[in-house]
């Protein structure tokens, strides 16, 4: 399958309003949605269906399976994973081991984000604990995920995400200079993708996580350094095949890149946009929002024709995007930090703060 008509899969695909919010990605892991029906204006009071305090640290954002919503945390020094309830009650809990804490002071060792599918829950930690919960809460298998990967660089905050990579579902994990593809089954690697860090830095730890378009990988690395595109195939060591573009200097530390149309748009921690060109590399725009001294952590998602930022002194944008670029509609104050990726789901809006998660709506 070619990357254009990967992208006009993408456009027209009728999974948009599924059931489900399988990762923070969303159903087409790339952060893109069409549920878009909730109010472009909020606050932590204003147009609130509901809002309950998350216990523990933890800066994840939710996934969603029928009718739980997921999500991680930091609870008396333990990585733990949390199932809620549509209306924010507690289900279940479960601890999956010691955690470490995150060495930033808007970052945990819980920041990845929890992945479901049909038959559990995937979960993974700063600690390297990547493991799979059944639905009801059960351990099925749990897997230390350690490489040879420099002091700082072995650091990986990033999410895991399930795609097809030739015509096999696999867990795709980024993290300590290295793209991999797992099984499902036993969780063992398939293939894996390196050179992220041809100097062997120290320092290189990730944050941004990577994001999927058909086999395509956009992946940003070394704190801002780059981004590149990766073709996901084959088995074992894909390194030297595996690079389609490479772009230095524009690519983020925190946030993760989303797409729109035929483009990658990726969101610097400072506030600037740029749109790739996912086919030739080339940059088709810029733009930029309201710069203050507070950066961006938490990545753009876009719903339908709009994309949501949040800064995180709070403020979180919902911004009206074109061709040429984006147009600010509202700037929204949650009232404290906002770090973890909004989620739209069907005609509602998930937001987690600093301790709270919010449910966005219309109000009655």
């Amino acid at each position: 399958m070619t990357l254009k008509h990967t992208l006009i899969l993408i456009c027209f695909a009728s999974t948009y309003l599924s059931a489900e919010w399988t990762n923070w990605w969303g159903p087409n892991n790339n952060l893109t949605t069409e549920h878009e029906a909730f109010p472009s204006k909020f606050s932590n009071s204003d147009n609130v269906v509901w809002s309950i305090e998350i216990p523990g640290q933890g800066t994840s954002t939710l996934a969603i399976w029928n009718d739980t919503l997921y999500i991680t945390s930091m609870k008396n020094g333990m990585d733990t994973l949390f199932a809620l309830n549509l209306d924010g009650k507690k289900k279940w809990d479960a601890k999956i081991g010691i955690g470490e804490e995150g060495s930033h002071r808007q970052g945990t060792g819980a920041n990845p984000s929890p992945v479901v599918d049909d038959s559990g829950v995937y979960v993974y930690f700063k600690s390297a604990s990547l493991a799979k919960f059944s639905h009801s809460g059960k351990e099925i298998w749990k897997v230390d995920r350690v490489t040879g990967a420099n002091i700082e660089s072995n650091d990986a905050y990033t999410t895991p995400l399930i795609a097809a990579v030739d015509g096999q579902r696999q867990l795709i994990v980024w993290g300590a200079d290295q793209l991999s593809g797992h099984s499902l089954k036993n969780g063992k690697a398939i293939w894996t993708c390196e050179d992220f860090n041809p100097t062997n830095h120290k320092n290189w730890r990730t944050i941004a996580s990577h994001t999927i378009v058909g086999d395509i990988a956009v992946v940003p690395y070394g704190r801002g350094y780059a981004v590149a595109a990766i073709k996901m195939s084959d088995k074992g060591d894909i390194t030297s095949k595996s690079r389609l573009w490479e772009i230095e200097r524009i690519g983020p530390d925190v946030p993760t890149p989303t797409v729109h149309g035929d483009s990658t748009i990726v969101l610097t921690d400072r506030g600037v946009i740029t749109a790739i060109n996912l086919e030739s590399g080339n940059i088709a725009w810029e733009s930029s929002l309201p710069r203050t001294k507070d950066k961006f952590f938490a990545s753009p998602i876009i719903s339908g024709e709009r994309m949501i930022c949040c800064r995180d002194d709070g403020t979180v944008f919902v911004c009206g995007l074109s061709k040429g670029g984006i147009e600010v509609l509202s700037e929204n104050n949650m009232g404290e930090a906002v770090i973890a990726t909004p989620v739209p789901h069907d005609d509602k809006l998930y937001v987690r703060t600093a301790s709270t998660l919010y449910c966005i709506g219309k109000s009655s």
